[in-house]
């Protein structure tokens, strides 16, 4: 551990000296420590569900045999977090590079790979890459261009990428009063059985095994109080192994299309946010001797949002909602089936969707997950349920150096999915979610907070509450949080 710091801070120390006297040199980031008790962990990056729903059967609160989430007891680990952005440019021309360090205190030492190292004598190789990009003007225009490894948030509060590390090309242009941003995504090339097989360039499946991601976005200001955002999206997959819903495991190829509209309008003292996203297209199968098997996709999200001055305070009210669809019913060479809830980033790789928004910490993803990131739905599809949820929070500053937020949400499914009589949901309602936090500014950059939250599981997760066949325990965490940002 140490010789690679040694190693990384030589690097800076030659990058620093090699830099032009025009151009800039800019470090920040954050050191984040976070101790947690709660009765629930899962194996990260995967969403509660019911086994034989999704494939991860060990991280699902509801039971079978032995495999599953063990909600009546309570557990304690303490995870950390750093990361480390580069910068070097000017105003005309950047360059950055941004690492991140994750581990869990007394996981393991001496190894190679991502989210370790924390054990005793450390001393492992787990510096990971989250960006790697240049930045630019066309001088002279309004264009600019973002090339590389870099962080991609879409135009709908991270419902299809939040937030995520993606390598490709963004391109912004101003044409008054509209502003433009062309995007393209190599999301995967040449992948097979879940990992690369071998370099693009030496492929012998040249244009297959992969995924790309255009869109065009739109923004339009109609005053300084109106935006509206028009979108267009596009994935195009040739069998790169997306998470394909049920109906289409065995379909080789995907065509989605999005066509959404964000738009925010201030009304003295609330904002108000909302967005409408269409999502349609197909998987396909064209290699059974000329017959196409089919699944159409088709649904939609679609959200509101108002935000507010509250007295001293201030507070938000948010409804989400995504379309399921009940029938798992495989496509055959003579039928065309239908998907009716929608593709999103995290079925191509986990956490690409974050909608972390509203603020819960159970029912949805949070933006202070580290290496335990696990919530009853995280991605928005809901494994092809859809959801409906609402959540609402106040936050209030009680001196300069203590602010406090509480808050609450209610999430269900869209529709049960029903695989088998076995694996079917038993309702709708997944679960209620109470939180709050305290958080004291120790000095500058240097803060810690408290956080508690608690949800009521609905009937989504009921069982016949026998030995063979438990009810889970409503879910609760605890946890600090100390971060110096820099």
């Amino acid at each position: 551990m140490r010789k690679g710091w040694l190693v990384l801070l030589a690097m800076a120390l030659v990058v620093a000296l090699a830099v032009p006297a025009s151009a800039e040199m800019k470090l920040n980031g954050f050191y984040r420590v976070k101790p947690t008790v709660s009765n629930y962990v899962g194996a990260g990056n995967l969403s509660f569900s019911v086994p034989g729903m999704e494939s991860a059967a060990a991280a699902s609160l509801i039971k079978t045999g032995s495999t599953g989430v063990e909600t009546d007891r309570t557990r304690a680990w303490t995870e950390m977090r750093n990361r480390l952005r580069f910068e070097v440019g000017d105003e005309n021309v950047k360059g950055v590079t941004f690492f991140e360090l994750d581990g869990v205190f007394g996981d393991t030492g001496g190894n190679t790979g991502r989210n370790q190292g924390f054990a005793s004598n450390g001393d492992s190789i787990n510096l990971e890459t989250k960006n790697a990009y240049l930045w630019f003007k066309v001088p002279n225009t309004t264009l600019d261009f973002t090339i590389g490894l870099q962080g991609y948030m879409d135009e709908f509060a991270g419902l299809l990428f939040g937030a995520s590390d993606q390598a490709g090309v963004v391109a912004n242009y101003t044409y008054n009063p509209v502003k433009f941003r062309f995007t393209w995504i190599k999301l995967r090339d040449d992948v097979t059985g879940g990992g690369p097989a071998n370099n693009a360039w030496s492929s012998s499946n040249a244009g297959g095994n992969e995924a790309d991601y255009y869109a065009i976005d739109a923004k339009f200001n109609a005053s300084k109080d109106v935006a509206t955002t028009l979108h267009f999206g596009f994935i195009r997959d040739t069998n790169s192994y997306i998470v394909q819903p049920a109906e289409a495991a065995s379909l080789e190829s995907l065509k989605a299309y999005y066509l959404g509209l964000n738009a925010t309008a201030k009304f003295a003292p609330a904002t108000v946010t909302g967005f409408f996203h269409y999502n349609f297209g197909d998987f396909t199968d064209d290699t059974a001797g000329g017959t196409i098997q089919k699944v159409k996709i088709g649904g939609f999200a679609a959200s509101l949002r108002a935000d507010a001055n509250l007295g001293p305070g201030k507070a938000f009210l948010e409804g989400l909602y995504v379309t399921g669809d009940d029938d798992q019913t495989a496509a055959t060479a003579t039928t065309t089936n239908k998907y009716k809830s929608i593709v999103t980033g995290s079925d191509f790789a986990a956490l690409t969707s974050y909608y972390f928004r509203p603020d819960l910490t159970i029912l949805f993803p949070n933006i202070d997950m580290i290496n335990s990131a696990t919530a009853l739905a995280l991605n928005p599809n809901n494994g092809g349920r859809g959801l409906m949820l609402v959540a609402a929070g106040y936050s209030q500053k009680f001196s300069d150096k203590v602010t406090g937020k509480f808050g609450a949400g209610y999430l269900a499914a869209d529709k049960k999915r029903k695989s088998s009589a076995t694996t079917e949901a038993k309702g709708k309602a997944m679960g209620t979610e109470i939180n709050a936090n305290v958080n004291y500014n120790i000095t500058k950059g240097l803060d810690f907070g408290l956080y508690g939250a608690y949800a009521f599981l609905g009937s989504f997760y009921d069982r016949t509450g026998t030995a063979s066949d438990p009810n889970p325990s409503d879910l609760y965490t605890v946890f600090g949080r100390l971060n110096f940002a820099f």
